[in-house]
């Protein structure tokens, strides 16, 4: 009944999955697989089948969907008083009874309990949600094709969090976003990142330089300044490249805004931007050099 209703009435609920869901960083999935060699952080652990008893069986331990909410939570990198009235859902069905995925972080997104219960069987959230996992993290089930951009894909996802890891400074919930779990300021406004209302702005702009230096960080990145530097000079399209660089990692005088941040000697794109910038610049990249 929920699906003719929403047929009827022209509701799109992945548009309202988009615009609620809470999805871990990508690089927290990576730096998992880079340092466990596995993106499964409990690889012995699932969820137990209607019947199944908790505790350890075979030596699989059958979890009650405890380890891998606590899991996506912690990727969040937000206490659990800030996510309360949310749950913690698999992206693909079933893989919560796979040891392999139940513990994923690709596989995990937290979504607004009154949603939750509505989503969970909407095919248009599912293939939503699993092609946005896709975009995010570069993942699907190993026996699964990967998913295709469906018809009606939302525009409004949610940056995923920051990651909790590599925060660039301590986040801080504003008084008036209290009621918005996944809205996050730094204390410092020179470590803000640049506006999502910009960052679209110029995504439409593919001629001009900052433009076309996202694009190259969207191809090559993460890399040195010299090498991002090599890079334009090799494309000839920025006077200054140093300096079109150094515009691009601070909100302060004339610069462009802030969009890359210095970690390790090497640049990346600000983590609170970084999936939305990906997404936009995914088809608007420069020539190779």
């Amino acid at each position: 009944m929920i699906n003719i209703a929403c047929i009827k009435h022209q509701v799109n609920l992945a548009t309202l999955s988009a615009e609620t869901a809470l999805w871990a960083h990508p690089e927290t999935h990576f730096r998992q697989i880079r340092e466990r060699h596995t993106p499964a952080v409990y690889p012995g652990i699932r969820r137990s089948r209607p019947g199944e008893k908790r505790g350890i069986t075979n030596g699989v331990r059958l979890d009650d969907n405890t380890y891998a909410n606590g899991l996506i939570k912690r990727s969040l990198g937000l206490a659990r008083s800030l996510v309360v009235g949310f749950e913690c859902c698999h992206v693909w069905p079933g893989t919560c009874y796979d040891t392999r995925y139940y513990s994923v972080i690709a596989n995990l997104v937290l979504i607004p309990a009154a949603l939750a219960s509505l989503t969970d069987h909407d095919p248009q959230v599912r293939s939503a949600s699993q092609y946005r996992a896709l975009e995010l993290y570069r993942w699907h089930p190993d026996e699964k094709p990967a998913p295709v951009r469906p018809d009606r894909y939302p525009e409004n996802w949610r940056a995923p969090q920051p990651d909790p890891k590599f925060a660039v400074n301590p986040r801080l919930i504003e008084p008036s976003s209290r009621g918005n779990p996944s809205s996050t300021v730094t204390d410092d406004p020179d470590q803000r990142p640049v506006s999502l209302e910009k960052l679209r702005l110029w995504a439409g702009k593919p001629g001009q330089n900052h433009h076309c230096i996202i694009a190259l960080m969207c191809d090559h990145g993460p890399i040195s300044r010299d090498q991002l530097v090599r890079k334009m000079e090799a494309l000839g399209f920025s006077r200054n490249p140093y300096g079109a660089v150094a515009s691009l990692m601070t909100n302060k005088g004339n610069a462009y805004s802030r969009v890359f941040i210095e970690r390790g000697g090497e640049l990346h794109i600000h983590p609170d931007i970084e999936a939305t910038t990906l997404r936009l610049w995914s088809r608007c990249r420069v020539p190779k050099a």
